[in-house]
């Protein structure tokens, strides 16, 4: 485990840094992982001899490297010969409303998204999703960034990407309904195993 210096006798919490924080590794012993996936695998893998890997999101990366680490995942996958489920976890349109603000709109209803574009932006994609259309998702991404998905949509891209990127026609099934979650668009969505190819 690193050591973490003090921050008073650190230069860069001094003048213009003095504002720092502390951070922790992910991979620190002593730190509990969680996160939405990660909580999912305490029951899809309990009791069972399973692995699980977790991939993160670059808060820098487009469109562009999602796929491409995507179709990395699938290429690892493809040279094996084990069977692998894929999960990806984050918020559609992802802007919360102010904290001021946000106790008006703490109710799931999706009429508290926080905008009606954000909103319509959200049913356009899950019709699309359902429906298989998942070229139709990759190709208007730049539409879709404008209303801020959560890790730019990054999750859903490396996974689609790891299944066949636009070539993907698997359509999806609502395993909830659409709802609000502080203003974010939030829906739970499976689609099947595609026909051909390793999967």
């Amino acid at each position: 485990m690193t050591s973490h210096p003090n921050p008073i006798q650190n230069p860069q919490f001094t003048q213009a840094g003095r504002h720092g924080t502390w951070i922790t590794a992910i991979d620190d012993p002593c730190l509990p992982v969680h996160y939405a996936t990660v909580n999912l695998w305490s029951y899809l893998g309990r009791g069972l001899d399973k692995r699980w890997v977790s991939v993160s999101t670059a808060q820098t990366g487009e469109t562009e490297d999602f796929l491409r680490a995507g179709r990395a995942v699938g290429a690892a996958i493809a040279a094996t010969s084990c069977s692998v489920l894929l999960i990806a976890s984050g918020a559609m349109s992802h802007t919360f409303w102010s904290l001021r603000e946000l106790r008006a709109h703490e109710a799931s209803d999706p009429a508290h998204i926080r905008t009606a574009a954000a909103r319509g932006a959200d049913a356009e994609r899950i019709a699309w999703l359902q429906a298989g259309e998942h070229a139709r998702v990759i190709e208007t991404m730049p539409e879709f960034l404008k209303y801020r998905p959560e890790a730019r949509f990054g999750p859903y891209l490396m996974m689609i990407a790891a299944l066949g990127e636009g070539a993907v026609t698997a359509p999806g099934r609502a395993y909830s309904e659409y709802e609000n979650s502080v203003g974010t668009g939030q829906m739970h969505i499976w689609f099947d195993r595609p026909g051909g190819g390793w999967v």
